[in-house]
């Protein structure tokens, strides 16, 4: 938690004290986790993008990712000799992650042209949750060594690339990109999941809000 404070006042920081143009940028998109092949995710986030030269932009990155429940079931015992040995407990896995990030887009191609390639590369945190639910008859039956929900928290570093078309008043774009999972150590506990680590396609729109004087 300290870390992520003296993150969020160095992008207060930066954007305070910016004489860059700056956009909005508002985004939506869909991630698959590469870790765990099962596990897909809706993001939406939010960028602040400051134009330093027609090849260079500073980017700070708020992202949410909602995943979608994955379903499949578990073997739960019973010591009950009225009861049936075995059951099929139901099981629901969501995956879920907050991100924050700094990063940098890099004009490769058209800078001075309205259709620009660029490459993306951000250093962040990021918080990831997955979430773990169990219906069954917990009186009578017992799962051996069930999932339980984890939470993982580090720095990620993630890179991809992006085509942004410029309007006339603001600019579209469309980026793919690829992320790590958190840093540190996997949690010991013998879950059947691993930290996430996403290949993204996003879809985000640019909206001016401070040009540059200079």
């Amino acid at each position: 938690m300290k870390k992520l404070i003296q993150l969020l006042l160095l992008l207060f920081f930066i954007i305070s004290k910016s004489n860059s143009q700056i956009f909005i940028e508002p985004i939506v998109g869909f991630q698959h986790d590469l870790n765990n092949k099962d596990f897909n995710l809706i993001n939406t986030g939010v960028q602040f993008s400051f134009k330093k030269s027609r090849q260079y932009e500073l980017i700070a990155l708020l992202h949410k990712s909602w995943g979608l429940p994955v379903k499949s079931v578990d073997a739960a015992y019973s010591a009950n000799p009225a009861m049936p040995l075995m059951m099929n407990a139901a099981k629901s896995i969501k995956p879920a992650a907050v991100s924050i990030a700094i990063g940098h887009r890099i004009t490769l191609a058209g800078k001075k042209s309205a259709h620009k390639l660029s490459a993306l590369l951000f250093t962040g945190i990021t918080f990831q949750r997955t979430s773990v639910n169990y219906q069954y008859d917990k009186v009578n039956y017992t799962i051996l060594n069930p999932d339980r929900t984890l939470n993982r928290s580090g720095f990620y570093i993630a890179g991809g690339a992006e085509y942004m078309r410029q309007l006339k008043n603001a600019r579209a774009f469309i980026q793919v990109i690829i992320t790590t999972p958190p840093s540190g150590k996997e949690s010991l506990y013998p879950a059947t999941f691993k930290a996430m680590a996403t290949l993204g396609i996003y879809a985000g729109y640019s909206i001016p809000l401070k040009t540059n004087k200079k």
